[in-house]
């Protein structure tokens, strides 16, 4: 559905009125739609986008919401996947064939500051550099959010690190009749066409009160919700799950000694048995 049917006969049905001048008027409507576009987004995390963050040698922090950061504008940011942030280290080593270490996952976890600031004294002011930082850390500065890595990356002359930052687009608000939700440069996600007639359930749930309807608005509200948990079921790996453990203590030895590294080929591998 496009902005125009939303806000006029979808929303019609939910409201059981056809009124756009009097009390549910056309820039009501278009608000309360636009609102409930938001709304989605925000608790599905529907719409995803990866933004690439080059980096420079010893520089620890970076803006993601300055200008030319994110693919499209920090208008769009709404707040970081949970996946996770990325770094990568690419290097040619003086040839055409490029290896890329990555550190990602267990590998390079989320760090809050007051965790730092408690187990790592004195970090803020170390200048020892690494190729692949243990981790990174958000932290907001007024206007400004910064990511920022553990340690000061080591990147060399034929080196290229960067961060991948992962991020949940905002559902910008539609204007013009024919636009359509879950649309991202002119592209419509048509996996989520279905999950259209959400929004004007929560659109009539902002706009019934108008009347007094509370217990109808309540119920719409209840129906909107419905439509976010399908969505998240949907998201739900498929078959059977299997627990793990809290720490990955094969992986923090693997990571030791480089074993997220791509290579062009291994060569004179010698498994040596312990003991």
């Amino acid at each position: 559905m496009n902005f125009e049917t939303l806000t006029g006969f979808a929303l019609n049905i939910e409201l059981n009125s056809a009124d756009s001048t009097q009390l549910y008027t056309s820039t009501r409507r278009d608000a309360a739609i636009n609102e409930a576009y938001e709304e989605f987004c925000a608790l599905t995390k529907c719409l995803k986008r990866d933004s690439t963050v080059t980096c420079s040698c010893l520089t620890v922090e970076y803006n993601i919401l300055s200008t030319g950061v994110l693919q499209n504008s920090s208008d769009d940011y709404l707040e970081l996947a949970p996946q996770g942030v990325e770094y990568r280290l690419a290097s040619s080593g003086g040839s055409s064939i490029v290896s890329t270490r990555i550190a990602a996952g267990d590998d390079f976890p989320q760090l809050p500051i007051q965790h730092r600031n408690r187990y790592d004294v004195g970090w803020r002011v170390s200048t020892v550099a690494v190729d692949l930082p243990k981790g990174y850390y958000v932290r907001s500065d007024g206007p400004n959010l910064f990511v920022g890595l553990a340690e000061p990356p080591s990147i060399g002359s034929s080196e290229v690190g960067r961060l991948i930052v992962p991020y949940i687009l905002r559902g910008k608000p539609m204007t013009s009749s024919g636009a359509e939700p879950f649309t991202v440069n002119s592209t419509v996600r048509t996996d989520l066409l279905v999950y259209h007639k959400a929004l004007p359930h929560y659109a009539a749930y902002k706009l019934l009160p108008l009347i007094g309807d509370g217990d109808g608005a309540n119920a719409q509200l209840q129906k909107f919700l419905g439509y976010v948990a399908r969505f998240t079921q949907s998201q739900r790996p498929k078959g059977g799950q299997h627990v793990t453990m809290a720490r990955n203590y094969l992986g923090e030895q693997r990571g030791a000694y480089g074993w997220r590294t791509t290579q062009s080929s291994v060569t004179n591998f010698t498994w040596v048995r312990g003991g």
